[in-house]
């Protein structure tokens, strides 16, 4: 049996720390058996079954090096409404706020399998009819624990990385859960044998179906993480007598330079497990409870599933905090890794008070500590340490090549 865990900042984790994940659910589980036997008694009564969808962008990296920021986010977009309005008409609903170029629909058990792999045909037909991006996606059924307005479990991890990972442009990947549940004379399939170590069972790629051309589409409004007044100067964008100019307007309204610190959890257990993920849950909300507990105000952006980012006006100030973070990571016993960036971004703040943003400098940092970070180490670009007032002492420099971008800057 396993030792139950104790980490100092649980002691005092509430509910408004802990965010949507239910505070008593991780309290159970760090102080109770830690075994399998646990996590599936603890987690039934999030668990559902159906089908679910994920989507990711095709050549993003390229294409926001030679697209303007705010072109880049109308054209990823638009796929994103595409998806949206036809499982929606379907069925299905949204899971999460999509944030990036990401989408995800849970299809429950009373839509057919033949209805979503129809209906997602019929979008990637009209994203190719209208839109110059492309997206890829998966679809797979099983079972998943819906938490927190998130979907967790092996079967969620594995939609996602295939999605995210494997996914081409115009494809729809299957596995062979859907596979099973089509009528054989209705769709033509290609084996993706490159994804059988990804993922044993099989995976599939859709070469022919019939698609949907009756579904309507009018729900095209996604779950996105801006303004209301964002979304509709973009949307103003190809209706306006002069583009540059709608583009100027948007720019002179949401346009700011900032320092932005990205800390990601240090994921090294490859295991897929329901102890593993509910390890996970309470590492995610502790993260949560230390980075707002060190907040110093307005700072704070975004932060859940290991993930925090922060935006400050001085980079000193955004340095300073991140060390000092550290610290406290270090102390209860949990690695990240943190990065650190300045530049240009877009920035949000609705009504609510509910912040985002969006920008290289955002991308640079999450690559600097998600991709090529270390953990227990805070990476910092070249271009930040440029606005710094004095040297960085015992500072180590790196230069790392991420999605063809080179970045340069010190480990700390």
């Amino acid at each position: 049996m396993a030792e139950p865990k104790i980490i100092p900042a649980l002691a005092d984790l509430t509910q408004d720390i802990a965010g949507p994940v239910p505070v008593q659910l991780l309290h159970d589980w760090a102080s109770g058996e830690q075994d399998l036997a646990a996590a599936q008694s603890l987690l039934d009564p999030f668990r559902i079954e159906g089908t679910v969808v994920a989507s990711d962008t095709a050549g993003l990296s390229k294409l926001t090096q030679a697209t303007d920021l705010v072109e880049v986010i109308s054209l990823i977009s638009r796929p994103k409404e595409i998806v949206h309005a036809l499982g929606v008409e379907i069925g299905g609903r949204a899971i999460g706020v999509w944030i990036a170029d990401n989408t995800e629909m849970y299809y429950p058990d009373s839509v057919s399998a033949e209805s979503v792999v129809e209906a997602m045909w019929e979008a990637q037909r009209r994203i190719a009819a209208r839109n110059s991006v492309r997206i890829g996606m998966c679809v797979h059924s099983g079972l998943f624990y819906e938490i927190g307005g998130g979907l967790y479990g092996p079967d969620a991890d594995a939609v996602e990385h295939l999605a995210e990972d494997y996914s081409r442009g115009d494809e729809i990947l299957v596995t062979q859960q859907i596979r099973a549940k089509l009528p054989p004379s209705a769709f033509a399939f290609e084996m993706r044998n490159d994804l059988t170590e990804i993922y044993s069972p099989g995976v599939l790629s859709v070469t022919k179906a019939k698609g949907f051309a009756d579904l309507i589409g009018d729900r095209r409004n996604y779950p996105h993480p801006y303004t209301d007044e964002f979304i509709r100067m973009l949307n103003a964008i190809d209706d306006a007598s002069s583009k540059e100019a709608a583009i100027s307007d948007i720019y002179a309204r949401f346009l700011r330079a900032a320092a932005i610190v990205f800390i990601a959890r240090d994921r090294t257990k490859d295991e897929k497990s329901l102890s593993t993920m509910m390890d996970d849950l309470v590492t995610n909300a502790l993260l949560e409870k230390l980075v707002r507990d060190a907040d110093p105000g307005s700072a704070l952006v975004e932060c859940g599933g290991g993930l925090a980012v922060l935006v400050f006006t001085d980079v000193g100030d955004a340095l300073d905090f991140a060390v000092g973070l550290r610290r406290r990571f270090e102390q209860n016993g949990l690695a990240v890794k943190i990065g650190v960036d300045y530049g240009a971004i877009l920035f949000f703040e609705s009504e609510n008070g509910r912040k985002n943003l969006v920008g290289d400098p955002v991308n640079t940092a999450s690559k600097i500590s998600e991709d090529a970070g270390r953990p227990g180490r805070v990476s910092i670009t070249d271009r930040a340490v440029e606005l710094l007032p004095g040297k960085l002492l015992s500072a180590e420099p790196f230069t790392t090549k991420i999605s063809n971008v080179s970045i340069s800057g010190y480990w700390l």
